[in-house]
């Protein structure tokens, strides 16, 4: 199915199940595909689930020269209004983290039962204060670092063959051009979200990947002494970046138990 922002731009979504909503929200360069591991399990725990593409990503429509974040969160807002979900769950990863977080401070007034941001640093750049950002970048040196993007193996081990099956067809038919959409990431890269982390009011879990390649985790507990009456830290080990597909059996029971308790 297909829903029309203000602007025309068709998103791809799915619904499946029936319940309680959750909101799944994938990264930069991602699919909705992504979650294929998440889907039945959240769908046999009784949720209904809504995946969907994010604009310039997947099947969904395309918008020449992207360079805001902000974009993509006013897409949730008007996909979560549009589709009238009430008080979900959203669940993010990487980029679709951050936009979580970009929800919670542009949106306050949104009602949501809580959300899950997957191994995604709320501040992007390095400074002399801040160690928890991507990799090494800095404000003088994140254009080159993300253009040239590195041999960096994003997995630890790799994701299960079922998530590749669910992945092959829809990047053979929708191939993500990364070069085009890095204003997008740059974007991205030079916000700072710990001010809506800091300042949230709903129930908040920051999961990180031990073997992230990406980021510290340290930071999600740098975040949850900000705010420890919301915020909530867990850590999954023997995986990359990509948690939900690299560890789904780990990442589910976390899942599940933070929604069950809110």
């Amino acid at each position: 199915m297909d829903f029309r922002t203000s602007d025309g731009v068709e998103l791809n979504y799915q619904v499946e199940g029936s319940g309680e909503p959750v909101v799944l929200i994938h990264g930069f360069g991602g699919y909705q595909q992504i979650w294929c591991l998440q889907v039945p399990e959240l769908v046999k725990q009784g949720y209904q689930v809504i995946t969907y593409d994010q604009r310039n990503h997947g099947a969904s429509g395309h918008t020449t020269g992207l360079g805001s974040l902000d974009h993509l969160i006013a897409d949730l807002h008007e996909l979560l209004v549009g589709l009238k979900i009430e008080r979900p769950f959203l669940i993010g990863h990487s980029m679709g983290a951050a936009e979580i977080y970009g929800f919670i401070k542009q949106y306050p007034d949104f009602p949501l039962r809580g959300a899950i941001a997957v191994d995604q640093s709320p501040k992007m750049l390095n400074t002399p204060r801040w160690h928890y950002g991507y990799m090494d970048i800095t404000r003088a040196s994140y254009r080159l670092k993300l253009k040239q993007h590195g041999n960096v193996r994003e997995t630890l081990n790799g994701v299960p063959k079922k998530v590749l099956d669910h992945l092959a067809p829809v990047k053979e038919m929708f191939p993500f051009v990364r070069a085009d959409n890095l204003p997008l990431l740059y974007d991205h890269a030079k916000k700072d979200w710990r001010s809506a982390i800091e300042g949230a009011q709903v129930p908040l879990l920051l999961v990180t990947a031990n073997q992230s390649p990406y980021f510290d985790g340290a930071f999600a507990d740098v975040m949850a002494q900000a705010n420890p009456n919301y915020v909530r830290h867990a850590a999954v080990d023997q995986t990359g970046h990509v948690v939900m597909a690299e560890q789904a059996a780990k990442f589910n029971e976390v899942m599940d138990q933070f929604l069950v308790e809110h």
